[in-house]
């Protein structure tokens, strides 16, 4: 260990190999760290960089996940004996009180309302701050919550008040598009250079999604809206652009229209077929949304304005056209829209990691880590991949089920439920993770019928559920002891959610998560076939994302070393070399294939094996 620091616990498997292995390499090379879930990889990486004396940017996939390494850092100073600072960074949606107080949710809307109530003079929080000592705030670690109650209690802003907490921090954690944004990462690296900092990316994996940031849509209810606002408006020139979207709103109806006659429900389609009605009048369109929005501010309403909506999303279309990896998809089905979808991550990351002095790369599936690195474009880079004893795990693969095709036969949902007859003989809380919500369905009502008949309370992640009624049925299954959790793979519940302990000690696979072959499906894979040949690029875009969601579904629920549970791959092509391969070591370590008939004695089995008890067979 570098002089004058320590690490905070006693070394586990793979912890100090991996720590040597951090403070070895990064500065001079981008490192890639594979470790499973519960490796301890957030206080290993805090204890290889924190030495070095430069600040840590610890980007993570959401706002809400980033008080971890905040936590994190509080326990380190208090074991060693140290006095780093650091605090979870958010954006102004979530530290805007001004917002709050006007119900003002839309980050477009919020970012609106500051500047404009900043630039009059007339928030109070933000002038308060003229007059606020910002440093005694960075005495210890703060997370999200005390960032906010400080600030609250001293009426002042929490948004800029964070700014002048950046330079002062030797941890700032934050959310991936602040790395990914080039106009939202200027709000960091304006106070905390990125060249002076070490980049920790958590949860690596997700980097694949990073063109999602310049993704965006506008649907027919946007079009409508904007022409109720122009009519509202009523000058002369709002009439004039009255006059152009209303063409881009019969455009639109005609091309909906066309596609319903057609029976077909999404197609690539030309922007200019939308944009050639009001080329000439986009920056028109974009005045007078502003002037939308400032109308309602002044109305004490919430400034949203769709007019501005759809003049941002022309304008922004304009510059991706004839983009390699930028597609324009037009949707029929549960009414029109049309949406700019980014398909890019290598294009647009392989800058990014050059300008710090250094990234860590983490997460428990970034296997393979050669596929991982190329498509986030990242060069000289060094891999380390590091296991650990996690608990006693038990899997079976079930030969004769498989989820393959468009859908789930009669006869195979009947073989579904038959292995589901026998997993929910398990005393245990269980989940079943669903390959979709199309599988999910057809199983849905067997699972009910099975667990009513077994006495079980069923918990069902819904598409579409808020995270308020996420965390509540979390919650109730979280505390029940025979519960049953039924999610799919694709799910928030599946790579957001841990289960420790008793918590959840069973977990069924009801087939593989491939992505249904849609139109951006074949849009992906085509990309990715260019850029990397057809077989790699469908290895990178289809085979490894799917086991990837499969693997972290599984790793719910082994988060210690004394986590037990049984694995159930109930789909015959996870034995296939190329899917087997892609799952952690510890779903391989004890692992068998069974024909469907003799299921339910192999769980048995592999239930006794692992020391726990109650099996209603």
């Amino acid at each position: 260990m570098p002089e004058g620091l320590g690490f905070p616990y006693d070394f586990r498997e793979g912890q100090e190999e991996a720590l040597r292995f951090i403070a070895m390499n990064a500065g001079w090379r981008n490192v890639c760290l594979n470790a499973p879930t519960g490796f301890g990889k957030t206080v290993v990486i805090l204890s290889a960089l924190l030495p070095r004396r430069a600040p840590i940017i610890w980007a993570v996939r959401t706002g809400n996940e980033a008080d971890r390494p905040v936590e994190e850092l509080k326990l380190f100073n208090e074991r060693c004996g140290c006095d780093f600072f650091g605090f979870s960074f958010r954006g102004k949606r979530d530290m805007c009180l001004l917002a709050r107080e006007m119900e003002v949710r839309d980050p477009d809307a919020v970012s609106y309302l500051c500047r404009v109530k900043k630039g009059k003079g007339e928030c109070r929080y933000y002038e308060n701050l003229k007059w606020f000592d910002t440093e005694p705030m960075a005495e210890k670690p703060l997370i999200y919550a005390e960032v906010m109650e400080a600030c609250s209690r001293e009426e002042v802003c929490p948004y800029y008040a964070q700014q002048r907490l950046l330079p002062l921090a030797d941890l700032v954690a934050l959310s991936y598009n602040y790395i990914v944004n080039e106009e939202m990462s200027w709000t960091i690296r304006s106070r905390l250079p990125f060249e002076r900092c070490f980049l920790v990316v958590d949860e690596a994996h997700n980097l694949r999604l990073a063109g999602s940031i310049n993704s965006d849509e506008v649907t027919m209810g946007t079009l409508q809206r904007a022409v109720r606002e122009l009519e509202e408006l009523g000058t002369r020139t709002a009439n004039q652009v009255k006059g152009v979207v209303e063409d881009v709103v019969e455009e639109a109806e005609r091309l909906h229209l066309e596609m319903r006659r057609r029976g077909v429900e999404e197609e690539e389609v030309d922007i200019f077929r939308f944009l050639n009605a009001c080329l000439d009048h986009l920056d028109s369109m974009r005045r007078l949304g502003r002037r939308v929005r400032a109308v309602r501010l002044a109305e004490g309403k919430a400034p949203r304005s769709s007019l501005h909506h759809l003049a941002e999303f022309l304008v922004e279309s304009l510059r991706y056209v004839d983009e390699r990896g930028v597609a324009f998809i037009a949707t029929a089905k549960g009414g029109f829209r049309v949406e700019r979808w980014d398909m890019r991550s290598a294009e647009l990351l392989r800058g990014r990691w050059r300008g710090f002095a250094g990234c860590v790369f983490c997460s428990g599936t970034l296997r393979p880590l050669d596929a991982f690195a190329e498509t986030i474009g990242l060069d000289n880079w060094v891999g380390g991949e590091f296991k650990a004893k996690l608990g006693s795990c038990e899997t079976l693969i079930i030969r004769g089920v498989s989820t393959r095709g468009e859908e789930l036969s009669r006869m195979e949902v009947e073989k579904y439920l038959k292995l589901l007859d026998s997993f929910l003989n398990l005393e245990a809380n269980v989940a079943v993770f669903s390959a979709s919500y199309r599988v999910q369905g057809s199983l849905l009502p067997g699972i009910r019928r099975l667990a009513e008949e077994k006495g079980r309370n069923v918990y069902v992640e819904e598409q579409g559920m808020s995270g308020g009624e996420g965390r509540r049925l979390l919650d109730g299954f979280k505390r029940d002891r025979r519960g049953v959790l039924v999610a799919t793979m694709t799910g928030r519940f599946a790579e957001g959610a841990d289960f420790p302990g008793r918590e959840l000690e069973a977990v069924f696979l009801a087939g593989i998560p491939f992505e249904r072959m849609t139109l951006k499906t074949r849009l992906y894979l085509k990309y990715y076939g260019e850029l990397y040949g057809e077989e790699k690029g469908r290895y990178y875009a289809y085979i490894v994302p799917a086991l990837l969601r499969a693997s972290q579904s599984l790793g719910r629920a082994i988060r210690s070393e004394g986590d037990r549970a049984l694995f159930i791959l109930a789909d015959e092509r996870y034995e296939e070399r190329t899917y087997f391969k892609l799952l952690p070591d510890y779903v391989k370590e004890n692992v068998g294939a069974v024909n469907l008939e003799d299921a339910e004695e192999a769980m048995e089995n592999a239930w006794v094996r692992l020391g726990l008890k109650g099996f209603r067979g």
